[in-house]
């Protein structure tokens, strides 16, 4: 998809906190997570919702791109109004459209179309994947701050549990033998942190920043 994406528009790979393309343009940017319709179905039992908490969080327009024949799931025994009513929970109740294509070749053109749609920026640029908004309160601050870590909801319970930032920063160091156990306590929708999550959040509060790898 990079090399063929290449060809049309410039491209940049860099890891994103959220989503798989970052589209960027005078007028806007849009965060896309791009997701085949096996692995859609799948993840709809577990980890898209903690990936829906961190795309929900990008200030800007996001979607879901469902690429494949949705009909999949009626030849893998799903319950069909299951599906469709968790599709409709992820666009009314977390505001996050759904943009279908048919194959690669869709995909391809939806994303051409997005950045054209855009606007053509002057050069290219970094972009941050979050804007803070300047009327933040101490503790919108706080969440903000954590949630590009984990999540606004997961963000929220951290600091719910910890009280403070940086005690909540404190308990992700890397030699803290009982992390795991601490956090057991802490639950997000009724569910405990998932275990990737908490390890991404040691490895990057733990990370040594290079300052060749934040340079375009």
């Amino acid at each position: 998809m990079v090399e063929l994406l290449s060809k049309v528009v410039e491209v940049s790979v860099k890891p994103l906190e959220a989503g798989d393309y970052l589209v960027v343009g005078s007028a806007g940017q849009a965060l896309i997570e791009r997701k085949a319709v096996f692995d859609f179905l799948n993840s709809l039992k577990g980890r898209l919702w903690d990936q829906l908490e961190t795309l929900k969080s990008f200030e800007g327009e996001k979607s879901i791109l469902l690429e494949g024949y949705l009909g999949f799931y009626r030849k893998r025994g799903w319950k069909e109004v299951s599906v469709l009513a968790l599709m409709d929970r992820i666009v009314h109740r977390w505001g996050i459209p759904i943009i279908y294509t048919p194959d690669i070749r869709g995909t391809l053109t939806y994303l051409t179309w997005k950045h054209k749609s855009l606007g053509e920026t002057e050069r290219f640029r970094d972009y941050p994947l979050r804007v803070r908004r300047r009327d933040m309160s101490v503790e919108e601050q706080a969440i903000y701050t954590l949630e590009g870590l984990c999540g606004h909801e997961t963000a929220k319970a951290l600091l719910k549990h910890f009280k403070t930032l940086k005690d909540t920063i404190a308990f992700f160091d890397v030699g803290n033998p009982k992390i795991e156990e601490g956090l057991k306590d802490v639950k997000v929708g009724n569910r405990r942190i998932p275990s990737s999550t908490v390890k991404r959040i040691v490895q990057v509060v733990n990370h040594v920043f290079d300052e060749k790898m934040g340079s375009p």
